[in-house]
């Protein structure tokens, strides 16, 4: 039993009734605002976080792959940096900038060369044609050459949002209308000027409507390459013919209205990169040339990547081609292709949805429980030390009980192990909020890969549990309690053994409701300064007994 200053019996454990009152009424206070504080302080600290993140000045970049090119041997893009002030929305500022990646990893080439853009419009495109990139916009019109960037008087693309394409050396676009204005641009002076002309169409009266027309010059010549779709809505066919010849020749047959599709030019031949992807199914890409023989179509197998490939855009520089894409912002793909199949691919993951920095922001205030309880272990400590009896006896010299400020702080080191079987099946976790793709990407394999990590942790952590208690039954220690020097006994003083230590250490499940507020309150409270899982072994913990 307790030993110590003589007490009433309505006072076991205590120094005096008035102690007693004090000390209890106190813990319930102290309980009472540890558990609010434990849900209200990490909620607050996320909000201040977040709003701290959210009111500053932000930057956002987006670069718009459909716009791309390739250009001696890597990829350019043009980037548009949105600089926001949440704080004074008005001082926010856009600027635009050319970026250039390597095309064997798709990492920077070079920093983000700046472009005298105006920043109302929106991304330009870019047309590589020889030793200039011009820089198509819908208000300007400039090109980059030798490191430098001139833009030209005059107005921007005529075709509004028409991708321009190369004709005769100089940038050409061609206006959708009934007919369609062909427009090349003229750079005289440092002058914009585009000259159009009508392209008469001659569409077959039962080809069907015309959904969308591209160009593209092959072999010295300019062919026109049209969508056309029949009454029925899900099909569609794709038609080509040579601006300076009669009759259009089929292309793509049976093509999905959903399909996608851009014109290039293979060899002296007009080509398309059709991409179709229908109820939610893997996209499926194929090339479609236009030969002597007709029409040939290569199906392109891309391999997973549910997403990656619903934005694209096919590259061409000589005989070269590439398609790029972009699944979630930031990540992108780039896929090589040669003699009608992928013969490399490369990918890079940005940052979206959450940036670097999100992990530490959704941690920090994970801790604070943690840190609180440390705290409120600290408290009822000096409190218990003022109120409480500290000593054990049943036969021979008493033994002091180990402080409620010890057993948390062994509790805290023989928790890493336990934690740390979860540290795969996290890592996953925040894989797959920091990369969505790759989620989706791997498809229904994810949900079971991941309850089996699971599975596996809950069986690390049983592992451990019965490590700790076979120890804790022979000697009363675990690695926490050997370091803060304390130890778990029988209310007999001896070792309590391997079952009851397991009993003991199973219960710790409920003592740690509401990290460990349970626990923590029936030590403080209990005459012997036991938790629930004490009471269920007939167990104490205690002091060491320091060498004589």
């Amino acid at each position: 039993m307790a030993t110590g200053a003589p007490v009433p019996d309505s006072t076991p454990g205590y120094r005096s009734e008035a102690s007693k009152r004090r000390f209890t009424i106190l813990a319930g206070v102290l309980g009472a605002v540890f558990f609010l504080a434990q849900f209200i302080l990490p909620m607050v600290a996320m909000v201040l976080m977040m709003g701290s993140r959210a009111l500053g000045r932000r930057e956002f970049t987006i670069a718009e792959v459909d716009k791309a090119a390739l250009w001696h041997g890597e990829v350019w893009l043009v980037a548009q940096t949105a600089k926001v002030d949440f704080r004074d929305v008005e001082r926010s500022t856009s600027t635009f900038g050319l970026q250039r990646l390597r095309l064997n990893d798709l990492t920077a080439a070079g920093p983000t060369l700046p472009l005298d853009v105006a920043a109302s419009e929106s991304s330009p495109s870019l047309v590589p044609i020889g030793d200039r990139l011009w820089v198509i916009g819908t208000e300007s019109v400039g090109y980059y050459e030798r490191g430098t960037f001139s833009r030209l008087t005059g107005k921007g693309n005529p075709g509004g949002p028409s991708r321009p394409f190369p004709f005769g050396g100089q940038p050409a676009v061609l206006a959708p209308g009934s007919p369609p204005i062909l427009s090349v641009l003229n750079a005289l002076g440092g002058r914009a000027q585009w000259e159009g002309r009508a392209v008469p169409l001659d569409l077959p009266a039962d080809a069907g409507a015309l959904r969308a027309l591209q160009a593209v010059e092959a072999g010295g010549r300019l062919h026109l390459v049209a969508q056309l779709c029949t009454e029925e809505p899900s099909r569609c066919e794709i038609r080509h013919r040579a601006l300076d010849a009669p009759g259009w020749l089929p292309l793509a047959a049976n093509v999905c209205s959903c399909a996608t599709w851009r014109a290039i030019a293979s060899g002296t031949s007009p080509a398309v990169v059709v991409v179709e992807r229908e109820r939610e199914q893997p996209a499926r890409i194929a090339i479609v040339t236009a030969d002597a023989n007709g029409a040939r179509r290569e199906p392109l197998d891309v391999g997973p990547g549910r997403l990656a490939w619903n934005r694209w855009s096919a590259l061409v520089e000589g005989p070269r081609l590439v398609l790029l894409s972009e699944g979630m912002p930031g990540n992108l793909r780039a896929a090589e292709v040669a003699g009608g199949r992928i013969v490399r691919s490369v990918r890079t993951t940005g940052s979206f949805p959450f940036g670097p920095s999100m992990l530490v922001m959704m941690t920090i205030p994970q801790l604070l429980p943690i840190v609180l309880s440390l705290v409120f272990a600290g408290v009822l400590t000096i409190e218990m030390r003022r109120h409480r009896i500290g000593a054990y006896e049943v036969t021979g010299p008493p033994r002091a009980f180990a402080s409620l400020w010890q057993r948390a702080l062994a509790q805290l080191v023989d928790l890493v192990p336990f934690m740390a079987g979860f540290a795969v099946p996290i890592s996953l976790m925040w894989r797959m909020f920091s990369d969505p793709e790759s989620l989706v990407d791997s498809g229904s394999a994810f949900p079971f890969r991941f309850i089996g990590l699971m599975l596996a942790a809950l069986i690390w952590v049983l592992v451990v549990l019965v490590v700790y208690s076979y120890f804790e039954g022979r000697s009363g220690k675990t690695p926490g309690k050997w370091l803060v020097g304390i130890r778990v006994l029988g209310t007999d003083l001896q070792p309590c053994g391997f079952g009851r230590a397991l009993l003991r250490n199973l219960l710790t499940f409920v003592d740690g409701f509401f990290n460990f507020l349970v626990g923590a309150l029936m030590v403080a409270l209990t005459e012997n300064w036991q938790r629930l899982g004490d009471l269920a072994a007939r167990t104490i913990v205690v002091v060491d007994e320091k060498p004589a």
